[in-house]
């Protein structure tokens, strides 16, 4: 006979309810289990909604993990990725006092065009040696001040063919400047038309036959020039120099300032200055203005074509 004032004990759970055990909930997994069934209302509360699991982080491109601001990447494939492109930095700002902030000076344009050399006032003077109408330079000088000038346009991927009388002034020239065998061609006499230019790829051809110009030429094409080399200015060599659209000249002799001047129609102060101009600087003269320029030769230009000399 039970007590009525006894509650019952509840039957011990076995095989025939173990359907009836649920997993507690993990909140890693975000897995909410169900409400069993058969339990009061009040008992069904103990299984709150759970809140939803947070999003899974967004995927970067290529497998490629996200970078967090303000963490450099863990390695080199977080940082570029299959496809080579470079993740943004996050460099975050700085501040600068505004006594120092007083000091900052935006340099003016230099131009465009190959960096001859600085003037007097250290400012870089551009030589337009390629354009979309093709440019005729004469330069009074030697191979050395030809090669320099050359050397530098190569870093804007020109390609070059020289004529000339001394081949062996040029042998192994260009494969030694650029690597490549095929930047720079000789040829001893008449090359034929003109080689084409593109922005991308200028062309320029160089006589050098001495003292005197090619008596004929192909007209130059766009985004090509000719260079034209007088080892030694007389009378000869002056139509090519008048011809020319820019002279570039190196120290002259006496009688070599004194033609210049005369068929540049130079001030006579100028044969003077022509004569005491140091190794490394040339006069350019053309367009407009008249600039004695210091070449600032690289210890890379020293290397390839020696010191400065004509």
């Amino acid at each position: 006979m039970s007590d009525p004032g006894r509650r019952p004990h509840p039957p011990r759970q076995g095989a025939g309810n173990a359907a009836q055990a649920q997993p507690a909930p993990t909140r890693d997994s975000g897995f909410r289990p169900a409400a069993p069934t058969g339990f009061p209302p009040a008992e069904q509360d103990l299984f709150p909604e759970q809140p939803p699991s947070p999003p899974a982080p967004p995927t970067a491109p290529h497998g490629r993990a996200p970078v967090t601001p303000g963490e450099p990447p863990g390695d080199d494939l977080a940082r570029t990725g299959p496809s080579g492109r470079t993740s943004p930095l996050h460099i975050g700002w700085h501040t600068v006092a505004r006594r120092a902030l007083r000091r900052v000076t935006v340099a003016p344009p230099a131009g465009a065009g190959l960096v001859l050399g600085r003037d007097r006032e250290h400012v870089p003077v551009p030589l337009r040696l390629f354009a979309p109408e093709p440019v005729r330079i004469a330069l009074v000088g030697g191979v050395w001040a030809a090669q320099l000038l050359i050397f530098r346009a190569f870093a804007l991927g020109t390609r070059v063919v020289v004529v000339t009388t001394e081949p062996r002034a040029w042998a192994g020239f260009g494969e030694h400047a650029t690597g490549q065998y095929n930047r720079l061609t000789v040829h001893r006499g008449d090359p034929g038309a003109a080689p084409a230019g593109s922005p991308q790829t200028p062309a320029l051809t160089v006589y050098d036959l001495g003292m005197t110009g090619p008596a004929t030429t192909p007209p130059p094409g766009p985004w090509a020039a000719q260079l034209t080399i007088l080892r030694r200015l007389d009378r000869p060599g002056v139509a090519a120099l008048c011809d020319a659209q820019l002279a570039v000249l190196q120290r002259l002799g006496g009688d070599e300032a004194a033609l210049a001047t005369s068929a540049l129609r130079l001030p006579p102060h100028s044969g003077q200055l022509l004569q005491s101009m140091a190794d490394d600087v040339l006069a350019v003269i053309g367009a407009g203005a008249d600039r004695y320029v210091s070449l600032a030769q690289t210890a890379t230009e020293r290397h390839s074509i020696g010191l400065p000399r004509r």
